[in-house]
């Protein structure tokens, strides 16, 4: 990132980010808990499969590691968002169920078991 060196420069980099901000919330964005104890409960493993396995759907999509969601009772968990809604939370996610919300949930927008409600 280039140094901000003047108002107007501060003024751009603000305009830019407001531009990728909108150009985001059209694709589907994928947050993955990667506090101390999501990683302890398995979420590299479940960070690792999304990397790995959303560059095949037919979907533009952003991946994020997150930190504590206050939520360690239900690690690994994984907030999705897709494009005009309100984001959902999944918890005790494995790789089974990080299929089901690629194929199921992403793809076909069909409600699945897991959600985390209030969230």
């Amino acid at each position: 990132m280039k140094a901000i060196k003047s108002i107007d420069d501060l003024k751009t980099l603000t305009d830019e980010i407001k531009v990728k901000s909108i150009e985001d919330k059209k694709k589907v964005q994928i947050c993955i808990a990667m506090a101390t104890c999501s990683i302890a409960s398995g979420s590299g493993k479940i960070f690792e499969y999304f990397k790995e396995e959303m560059p095949k759907q037919p979907v533009e999509f952003i991946i994020r590691s997150t930190g504590c969601l206050g939520l360690c009772h239900s690690e690994p968990t994984v907030e999705v968002t897709l494009p005009d809604s309100d984001p959902v939370v999944f918890g005790s996610v494995d790789v089974k169920m990080a299929r089901s919300i690629i194929d199921d949930f992403i793809k076909n927008g069909k409600t699945i078991d897991g959600v985390i409600e209030g969230n």
